[in-house]
């Protein structure tokens, strides 16, 4: 059984753009209680975030002390469908659950290129919608918790293989999985729901941000530091962070992640919503926040 004792709430906006710096990669934290989330910034004076240094960063600087435990929500992809299929990439001999095809994509984007996605898009372009360029076997497949989202109002979501425009994913997944890999290297690490989260100190989720900012009553970007502090207060927040010229949408999408994680991880249905069988945990995972 899940312990939904948390002291310390994460999140994370994150980005698959090329580079090794990302003015998209934003990090909140808020601690238990109604305080606001704060901007983390990254180690060595760095303005802005590599996915290495967020990847590091979780797994060497939360939850040190005793008694503390954190829950990180990351708003990207952390799998492929495979439930309608029964295949990640038809065709394709490729492994049959999650963690494997972490392994698998980590070995093509590795951490000294800061996880980015594209090798692994240009070895099965086939299944890949890109400007340009549709693959021969693309098709605008969708995850079990991806599908659930959209039937349910909780936002547009994706195909992870549609790699065209803003609302585009894939590349962000790509990297997200690479990085899972080496994050579960770690023994205090969990990520949920692939692996037991009872015992440690840090657990892992998928989150979509839409669908927590409709938590909040909002739909859309948020563009603006009083939708921020309307949202941030619906759940649960009752002083707002000090954003100053730092403002953007990924800032604020990241501090409604933490406040939104803080708000309902105490509640069961949440960590188990009925349409996760044994067979989607092991190759799809969830999105948590989905029921």
């Amino acid at each position: 059984m899940t312990d939904l004792n948390f002291t310390h709430f994460v999140g994370i906006d994150w980005t698959g753009a090329k580079g090794k710096r990302h003015a998209g990669l934003a990090v909140a934290l808020c601690e238990a209680g109604d305080g606001a989330p704060k901007m983390m910034t990254p180690p060595l004076g760095n303005r802005r975030w590599s996915r290495a240094e967020c990847a590091d960063w979780i797994a060497n600087k939360l939850a040190r002390r005793t008694g503390e435990r954190a829950l990180v929500g990351i708003d990207s992809s952390f799998g492929m469908p495979f439930y309608d299929e029964g295949h990640y990439l038809p065709g394709k001999v490729l492994p049959d659950d999650a963690k494997s095809l972490w392994t698998h994509v980590a070995t093509m984007c590795p951490v000294e290129a800061d996880f980015y996605g594209g090798p692994f898009v240009d070895a099965h372009a086939a299944h890949y919608l890109r400007t340009g360029a549709k693959g021969e076997f693309y098709s605008r497949r969708m995850r079990v918790p991806e599908q659930l989202a959209v039937d349910s109002g909780a936002g547009p979501c994706e195909s992870v293989f549609h790699l065209i425009g803003p609302s585009q994913v894939g590349m962000s997944g790509l990297s997200t999985m690479a990085m899972l890999h080496h994050l579960n290297k770690n023994d205090h690490i969990a990520i949920w729901p692939f692996d037991d989260t009872a015992n440690a100190r840090v657990v892992v989720v998928e989150i979509y941000a839409a669908a927590f900012a409709a938590m909040g009553g909002h739909k859309g970007k948020i563009r603006d530091r009083q939708a921020l502090k309307t949202i941030l207060q619906k759940l649960g927040a009752n002083r707002f962070p000090r954003l100053g010229a730092d403002f953007t949408d990924h800032a604020a999408d990241a501090c409604v992640t933490a406040a939104a994680l803080r708000h309902i991880s105490h509640d069961r249905k949440y960590w188990n919503p009925a349409a996760l069988s044994a067979m989607v945990r092991r190759t799809e995972g969830w999105v948590f926040g989905i029921k």
